[in-house]
């Protein structure tokens, strides 16, 4: 059994003591601190976006066609710049990049990430925060032989990884306080950053997500939409809304529109999430590799559960993406919840 992180322990001291043990290696360890060395600075600038003007559009879109906001931007180089720097990354997947960037090193781990998760929300102050994936380490060796063709079908190849190949998942949450929450294959702890020591300190060594009779009845997704979702799935939210399977007390509707904001209430209260795919967009609307992989490791670790639809087989760590901004649906919560939605799409 690895020692877990101890209350009042900081991210940093963990890491260091998890390597020094063997429980990961050191490799690992340094680029997890990088991550959250990005996320410090992150944090700093979501802050300050206001007075510093790094509110409103960018003027373009990213790889998946959605608008980029200042701060998108920014974020996105403050990630690349930290991965860079701390030579374990051989090739970084980002949200605000059509290709994988290759490192100049010849093996080491992928990294995914999604600088802002929810950047729409940045000029209202409400929740954002960044999304990270680990990945098995891959070579992606940069020769002078090659073109930049053979580059970059060398780093596609080594990216198109499926969940099962995360070694550590995670994400920094940018609101009331800044959480970041990670895993490593033996749990999730939460650590908090101290603004008196400029640390993430633990505050939950053992996150697990309510089930049963200390689950709250919460559903969230984008109500705004349900009419565009499947009609099963419009029948189930009616069907929450009228008590659920055990006929108890309606479900409470809860939505901030931002992914980790309505999964990380989700992963302390209890309940599902739902992030289905409509007419508008048939293969759902969040990334597989930065996105929904990781939160899907997170919910795993926690104790919930993860799934791609109706089927029980269909679970979301088992795909291989076929492009590195692939999309996928989502349900994710207590795993009790999962199930009996599950149960309900059966007689459809």
């Amino acid at each position: 059994m690895r020692a877990r992180a101890a209350l009042g322990e900081s991210l940093s001291a963990h890491l260091a003591s998890a390597s020094a043990r063997g429980d990961i290696d050191a490799d690992l360890a340094i680029a997890l601190n990088s991550v959250a060395i990005a996320c410090k600075r992150v944090r700093a600038l979501v802050a300050r976006a206001p007075i510093a003007g790094n509110t409103g559009a960018a003027g373009g879109s990213n790889a998946s066609g959605d608008e980029q906001k200042k701060l998108d931007v920014i974020a996105n180089d403050v990630f690349v710049e930290t991965l860079r720097a701390c030579g374990r990354a051989s090739v970084i997947v980002t949200e605000e990049e059509d290709t994988p960037i290759a490192v100049e090193r010849a093996s080491g781990y992928i990294v995914t990430f999604d600088p802002i998760d929810g950047s729409s929300n940045i000029d209202a102050c409400v929740t954002t925060g960044s999304i990270f994936g680990v990945y098995a380490p891959g070579a992606c060796e940069i020769k002078d032989t090659d073109s930049a063709e053979e580059t970059l079908a060398n780093c596609l190849t080594n990216s198109l990884q499926s969940g099962e190949a995360l070694v550590a998942a995670g994400y920094c949450m940018y609101s009331s306080s800044c959480v970041f929450v990670l895993t490593t294959g033996d749990g999730v702890a939460q650590y908090d950053f101290d603004e008196n020591v400029g640390e993430f300190v633990c505050s939950k060594e053992r996150v697990t997500i309510p089930d049963g009779d200390k689950m709250q009845r919460i559903y969230s997704g984008n109500n705004g939409n349900v009419n565009l979702w499947a009609p099963e799935l419009k029948d189930y939210v009616a069907h929450l809304q009228k008590g659920g399977s055990d006929g108890g007390k309606p479900w409470t509707y809860r939505y901030i529109g931002a992914l980790i904001g309505d999964f990380h209430r989700t992963l302390l209260y209890g309940g599902i999430w739902l992030y289905p795919p409509d007419t508008s967009a048939p293969n759902g609307k969040a990334r597989l590799l930065y996105e929904i992989a990781p939160i899907s490791m997170i919910a795993e670790q926690a104790g919930g559960m993860s799934t791609r639809g109706p089927k029980a087989n269909e679970s979301v760590l088992d795909v291989v993406p076929k492009h590195i901004h692939e999309k996928s649906p989502m349900f994710v919560g207590s795993k009790s919840a999962v199930q009996d939605l599950q149960e309900f799409l059966k007689k459809y």
